[in-house]
């Protein structure tokens, strides 16, 4: 019997779900699935105990030819406290049950991992402890930049979660977890994955090779946008990557890049993980203008005065100025044509970031195809006195 009733709600959690819930607060004996298959339950049961008292009442009592229609009951003491205290005692159980789960997902123990997460339209960033943020992609449906952001499996995470323009919903289905992402204010998120199965008996676990040749085993959970926010709202996704904690602390303590990585290669990563939702590199038409062969070239502004090629002749940083003016207030000078859309990235972008960006412009365009950097001499001096190092050794 106990068998057969844990086949059952297997099935159920797979016909609603897909699978059983990935994290602590969704599975276990009081996680979010068991809440779930109670509430189905005491559904199920209400619904067949009152149609089958009303089917019973519909053969039984139905009138009769020349049987005088009997008189209704007034009033039942016993039978109206019955359908009134027992249903309240499952709510009140139902209530407290998710309650303590709503509890476990906003209250983080003091050493859990700490993530900043921000939504904006149309993708999720995350900065670790470290500084550093998502430096791989994958593609899901029409999307190929989806951050992958990295998280311990089997250790609490508490993400601090805002957004920089509009309403969002960070939405996990894995984790059966969705909170509202709010302008102006943070909200909290904590979760612990579930510990990685390496007995292949979870056909959700991968593996993939790092560079020295370490076997990495790691579960992925999508992210959805929950809250409608614009155009491209079923394009804001990511993946939270579960790994094993010992590869988490390497790879958190690896930065992606830093001051001597070539820019234009910061840049394709800043691009990708931060501008590509609204800014094409082929031409195409988006949400912004492309980034294809931009650089250099004359612009009409919607609100400003237009730069013109003399301008910049005159002027060799004035599009570099305007890059990082457009970065900090976006609004300063919209190009006609488009949309003010573009969120501020104030504060969110380091100074080797922003130069990739200037650097990446650069290297899309037949305007600047190969031109320095201005402000990288002494960083290129670092960059070639650590190779000659190198090669020395």
């Amino acid at each position: 019997m106990t068998a057969t009733l844990a086949g059952i709600n297997d099935l159920v959690i797979k016909l609603f779900f897909g699978q059983h819930a990935d994290s602590a607060v969704g599975s276990g004996p009081g996680g979010t699935d068991n809440l779930f298959l109670f509430i189905w339950w005491v559904s199920v049961f209400f619904f067949v105990l009152l149609m089958g008292i009303m089917a019973y009442c519909m053969v039984v009592y139905r009138r009769k030819p020349g049987v005088p229609t009997e008189r209704s009951a007034s009033h039942n003491t016993p039978l109206e406290i019955a359908w009134s205290v027992i249903p309240s005692l499952l709510l009140a159980v139902m209530f407290f049950w998710g309650f303590d789960g709503y509890l476990k997902a906003q209250m983080a123990p003091s050493y859990a991992e700490q993530i900043e997460l921000t939504g904006q339209k149309w993708n999720w960033s995350m900065v670790y402890s470290t500084g550093i943020g998502a430096s791989e992609f994958t593609t899901l449906g029409s999307n190929s930049n989806v951050p992958i952001f990295y998280i311990p499996a089997g250790k609490p995470v508490r993400l601090k979660m805002s957004s920089a323009d509009v309403l969002h919903a960070f939405w996990v289905p894995d984790f059966r977890t969705k909170l509202d992402v709010v302008p102006n204010r943070y909200t909290p998120y904590v979760f612990t994955a579930n510990p990685i199965d390496r007995t292949g008996a979870d056909e959700r676990v991968a593996t993939f090779q790092t560079k020295d040749g370490t076997t990495v085993y790691y579960r992925d959970h999508t992210v959805y946008c929950a809250e409608y926010c614009g155009d491209q709202h079923s394009e804001m996704m990511a993946v939270l990557r579960a790994v094993e904690p010992e590869f988490y602390y390497t790879w958190l303590n690896t930065p992606p890049y830093s001051s001597i990585t070539p820019p234009v290669e910061v840049g394709q990563l800043v691009w990708k993980a931060k501008c590509s939702v609204c800014h094409t590199t082929d031409g195409g038409a988006s949400t912004g203008p492309t980034w294809l062969n931009s650089y250099g070239y004359p612009r009409e502004f919607a609100n400003a005065d237009p730069m013109t090629q003399a301008k910049i002749d005159a002027d060799p940083l004035l599009w570099d100025n305007y890059i990082r003016e457009s970065v900090i207030n976006p609004g300063a000078k919209v190009r006609a044509g488009f949309q003010n859309a573009m969120p501020s990235f104030d504060g969110q972008l380091s100074p080797v970031e922003l130069r990739g960006i200037i650097a990446y412009l650069r290297s899309l365009s037949d305007k600047n195809p190969n031109s320095k950097i201005e402000g990288f001499e002494d960083l290129e001096k670092e960059a070639a006195e650590l190779e000659a190092a190198e090669g020395a050794e």
